[in-house]
């Protein structure tokens, strides 16, 4: 086994250092040889939560690293780390940024031209890194910079097998980090390098003691917003929420100070400790992503097996064009986005609790970063296979061309059907066109004057109503039509 581990936020204040180092020890006690690399350039710090240890053989870093290979063309890596004695099997070997014994390191970041490095040969150069780590170490792992960056691509997309992708229930903070880690695996396939799929671990952090039903909502929405990179690697009949619950990594105030290891501090025994989460991760990783039983236990994993088994063989459908994919799509415009999440989040308790499991598909477009002419296709693929329509309507939502143009598409489809497949529910605002107030089904807009705590009865009970409401008329939704897929061709194709 030997795999490079990028971990990646969107947003800052997730834990990501202190993860990756205590990690780093983890694997190291397991008797690995690791390499630990700090490639958050402009905000490093990596070196300092292992203060624990005693710290030889220390190199210039990884910018000056950078500099050296594109002044000379080439820098051998080993001349710039450090060595860590944790006193495990072996030493784990740390490529610093730089910045702790480099004088002039702010001035030589300023400087340093990423577009010309990699105009001159700075791309082969990291291939040829990436080969050296692969063979000198089992595993290595690295601290990439939060956002988008010139350097985050080197983090995200060539040189890890694995991203580690980290975020707090923040909706900014979790979908930020799936757009990005959508965009890396989709810039991995046009990688000129031969290279496998990237694989994409999601790692909630920073989880604080929360109301249970808040709890629930925030783990099925991270499970839905997340989905697509648990089928790369999770054996089927394994749910991944079951994996986001065992791995959760726990906000605890005394690692709130300071640069601390828990897996030192704390030890990884406490089922509600860091160190504890930090070393299911740790043995996945150890594992080469294989067993998940390290994640969830063995005997869920063997539950999952036995009713994966157990449960009938179904043929696979081949046209999927031909058929729904969707039962409900949730139409909103964007700036309504948090008030919007947390709605429809309660009325899909409210259908699973009214249909049980599976419950009804839906679909909710959240991005933080636009997806381009690929997710136009998503988008459009969506709304004309869905059977109803949810319309969150604002004077906002009237204006936009696409959220508009979806509200219509509902209400043709309605009236050629002679089926009510389009919801609209009031959000904001007092004066609409007379074909939205025709259709009014839900008026929302007194519930956000009320105090908290009726709020939150009152909310409650508008989810229900309208779960029940979609129950109905999903049911009785019309056979597809394949002639509505013309209507998806260049839906989105203009920016809002």
């Amino acid at each position: 086994m030997s795999n490079i581990v990028t971990f990646y936020s969107y947003k800052g204040g997730v834990g990501r250092s202190m993860a990756l180092a205590n990690i780093a020890v983890l694997l190291a006690q397991r008797g690995l040889k690791v390499l630990a690399v700090d490639w958050d350039l402009e905000a490093p710090g990596l070196e300092r939560y292992f203060s624990y240890f005693e710290l030889s053989q220390t190199g210039p870093g990884l910018l000056r690293m950078c500099m050296q290979a594109h002044d000379k063309g080439k820098a051998d890596y080993r001349k710039f780390t450090s060595t860590i004695d944790c006193k495990t099997p072996h030493p784990i070997t740390l490529l610093s940024s730089g910045r702790e014994t480099d004088e002039s390191y702010t001035t030589n970041l300023e400087e340093f031209d990423w577009d010309a490095f990699f105009s001159e040969r700075g791309g082969a150069f990291i291939e040829q890194l990436r080969e050296r780590w692969k063979e000198d170490f089992d595993v290595t792992l690295i601290d990439s910079r939060t956002g988008l960056s010139d350097t985050g691509g080197i983090c995200t997309i060539q040189l890890p097998d694995i991203v580690v992708g980290m975020f707090t229930a923040n909706l900014q903070s979790l979908y930020g980090v799936r757009d990005v880690m959508r965009l890396a695996q989709q810039a991995r396939q046009r990688l000129a390098y031969d290279r496998m799929p990237l694989s994409v671990f999601p790692l909630p952090a920073r989880w604080g003691v929360q109301e249970f039903q808040e709890t629930q909502i925030w783990l099925d929405r991270i499970a839905d917003a997340t989905q697509e990179f648990y089928e790369d690697w999770l054996p089927k009949g394994i749910p991944s929420r079951a994996v986001l619950e065992a791995v959760k990594i726990p906000q605890i105030a005394f690692f709130g100070f300071g640069e601390r290891l828990a897996v030192v501090e704390q030890g990884t025994s406490d089922p509600q400790g860091m160190g504890y989460a930090y070393a299911k991760v740790a043995s996945f990783i150890a594992s080469d992503f294989r067993e998940v039983d390290a994640l969830i236990g063995k005997q869920q994993v063997l539950d999952a097996e036995a009713k994966a088994a157990a449960a009938p063989q179904r043929a696979a459908p081949t046209q999927t064009t031909e058929d729904y994919l969707y039962d409900v799509f949730f139409s909103y415009d964007t700036t309504m986005s948090e008030v919007v999440l947390e709605f429809t989040d309660r009325v899909k308790l409210e259908l699973r609790a009214l249909h049980g499991d599976p419950p009804p598909k839906t679909f909710i477009d959240v991005q933080e970063i636009r997806g381009g002419e690929a997710w136009a296709d998503v988008l459009s693929d969506a709304l004309v296979h869905s059977k109803v329509l949810v319309a969150f309507v604002t004077p906002r939502y009237i204006k936009s061309p696409f959220a508009s143009k979806e509200f219509k598409l509902f209400r043709e489809r309605s009236r050629a059907t002679g089926k009510a497949l389009l919801i609209p529910v009031i959000l904001r605002g007092d004066s609409f066109p007379e074909y939205v107030n025709q259709l009014q089904w839900m008026d929302l807009r007194k519930t956000s004057s009320v105090a908290t705590a009726q709020r939150v009865t009152e909310t409650s009970h508008q989810a229900r109503l309208l779960a029940e409401r979609l129950e109905k008329l999903i049911a009785a939704a019309p056979q597809f039509d394949p002639a509505w897929g013309k209507l998806a061709k260049g839906f989105y194709d203009s920016a809002e």
